[in-house]
């Protein structure tokens, strides 16, 4: 209200609250957020994505130039989701900075549309363990019974249903038990990429192609330089393309949507502020750090397929597999980390495909952890039933609501083992971009001048960090909305992306819908139990 002083409203906030305390322990430091941004991104599976679909959807493109287009706006928009989780040092990522800078159902709805998308991402991302992260490992060591079983229905779900269970658990015991169990994959990802490697350093062109032509014999699939003279031939012939690799900026552009599918996502470690430690510095380093690991491990792996592998056979590979041509039989999809596996021995394969499952593995924990510190945020404004905000205060984990959420979970992995096709197309990329990612942006712009969150910015460090006259956490919105408008127009103009999939834009405006419609109904039903949770949102909730 007009004259109320501070000391007033913090006294009626207090009432607001649901309690005084969270109950959440600050135990995290700069290296868990490093490792949370960095698998988040997922160097592993991201990677995969971008050499496979890169070539496909920007034939010619340079794979350096791409990476380059997004990663160099992409800090930006780390440093504007680091920057408002330390002006804001809570958990529960953008719900609490958004809905108190811009709006309260701005903010309940950019977190709801991220936790209906996530509910599907539980079960599609958990079934990626079983496939295509064991089917390959399986397939690249003989396995080809255990590669065939875990693609079935029975085995997608038995697989994905362990993982939603051990991710669960580590959820459940704590912050320790996650900062152990993420250092893991971490570790084992990592070693992944230093064998994929050193296996195409020791490599020669010639080593490639005799490796790849004895796997193709097995499979019938064509040897390798009849299927980059045909590959290539195809793609001139059916799309008019040229497939000359160059530093063309126009052949690059198209190269920004597949790299954003990785390298958009570091900001998941903004949702653990309120566990965090030193959050200025830990969020700095490690939310912008997870990316620029990311870009120099893509640089890397780049420069070594194109010196052993060759940009042609990548090009022509992608539309073989892509186009689902005659000449590619292989009973998995082409990835980086194959290539060396087939040129490795017997043990290195299995570390190579176990470090690709690590890569997988964690996703559905960061859904679930995630997804449980949202509502738990949700439940101190008085937004979600009280028992979302139930702390154990032996783990310092909300426990009822991970339950609740793992249940879910397990539901939505059911539909997509008996009816993958209605899960696996789904793709939020449009909503989340318009949303989630855009709402940062404007409210990293917006926060300084804004007159309810101005003293909240001015008691913070971050009011120090000036570019000229300018903050600079607007310049760093002003940035992030730039990298995400171009990346819209070609989500919207390049339907072979997925991103304009009806049925998941249906679903998302579905659920901005019923959003809206609840986050209304619990405003009038808090109103007539006395409570005006409005002035919750003119503070941030306690610690």
């Amino acid at each position: 209200m007009e004259g109320e002083d501070e000391g007033d409203l913090s006294s009626r906030s207090r009432g607001v609250f649901l309690r005084e305390a969270t109950g959440l322990v600050r135990e995290a430091g700069w290296i868990d957020i490093l490792i949370f941004a960095s698998l988040n991104i997922s160097w592993g599976l991201s990677a995969w994505w971008y050499f496979l679909w890169g070539p496909y959807f920007a034939p010619g493109g340079n794979l350096h130039l791409g990476i380059l287009l997004v990663t160099v706006p992409m800090v930006f928009g780390a440093l504007a989701w680091a920057l408002l989780v330390t002006i804001a040092p809570r958990s529960g990522g953008d719900y609490v900075f958004v809905s108190r800078i811009l709006h309260p159902l701005l903010g309940f709805l950019s977190s709801f549309g991220w936790v209906v998308a996530n509910f599907v991402w539980i079960a599609v991302l958990s079934a990626y363990v079983a496939d295509p992260a064991l089917s390959i490992t399986f397939s690249l060591v003989g396995l080809s019974g255990a590669a065939e079983f875990v693609k079935s229905q029975v085995g997608l779900f038995l697989v994905g249903a362990l993982v939603i269970a051990i991710s669960a658990f580590v959820s459940i015991m704590g912050m320790k038990a996650f900062r152990i169990f993420q250092a893991a994959c971490f570790a084992l990802g990592v070693l992944m990429f230093a064998l994929v490697w050193a296996v195409l350093l020791g490599a020669s062109r010639s080593d490639f192609v005799a490796a790849w032509n004895r796997v193709s014999a097995v499979y019938g699939s064509a040897d390798y330089d009849t299927l980059v003279r045909e590959g290539l031939k195809y793609i001139r012939e059916t799309y008019g393309v040229s497939t000359e690799y160059s530093w063309d900026l126009a052949k690059a552009l198209p190269l920004m949507p597949v790299a954003a599918w990785g390298l958009l996502y570091p900001y998941l470690a903004a949702y653990i502020a309120g566990e965090t430690r030193d959050v200025q510095r830990s969020m700095l380093i490690g939310i912008p750090g997870g990316l620029l690991l990311t870009a120099i491990s893509w640089w890397i792996t780049g420069a070594l397929l194109e010196r052993v592998v060759g940009y042609d056979f990548l090009l022509a590979v992608a539309y073989a597999y892509g186009d689902g041509l005659e000449l590619y039989k292989l009973p998995y999809p082409p990835s980086y980390h194959v290539f060396a596996a087939i040129m490795a021995p017997d043990w290195a394969k299995w570390l190579i495909g176990l470090g690709f499952v690590a890569w997988t593995f964690y996703y559905a924990l960061y859904s679930i952890m995630p997804m449980s510190r949202i509502f738990l945020a949700w439940a101190f404004d008085r937004l979600a039933p009280s028992f979302f905000a139930d702390v154990s205060e032996r783990f310092h984990a909300p426990v009822k609501s991970t339950i609740l959420i793992t249940a879910l979970g397990y539901a939505a992995l059911a539909v997509y083992a008996a009816f993958p096709q209605y899960l696996a197309s789904f793709t939020a990329m449009i909503p989340q971009i318009s949303t989630t990612f855009m709402l940062t942006a404007v409210s990293a712009i917006a926060v300084p001048f804004r007159s309810k969150t101005k003293p909240m910015y001015e008691s913070s460090p971050v009011s120090k960090l000036k570019l000229g006259p300018v903050p600079f956490v607007t310049v760093c919105g002003a940035v992030y909305a730039a990298l995400l408008l171009s990346l819209l127009y070609f989500y919207f103009t390049i339907p072979g992306l997925g991103a304009l999939h009806v049925p998941s834009l249906a679903a998302m405006a579905a659920a901005y819908g019923l959003g809206t419609a609840y986050f209304y109904a619990v405003k009038w039903y808090r109103k007539r139990q006395g409570i005006d949770i409005d002035i919750a949102f003119r503070e941030l909730p306690p610690e």
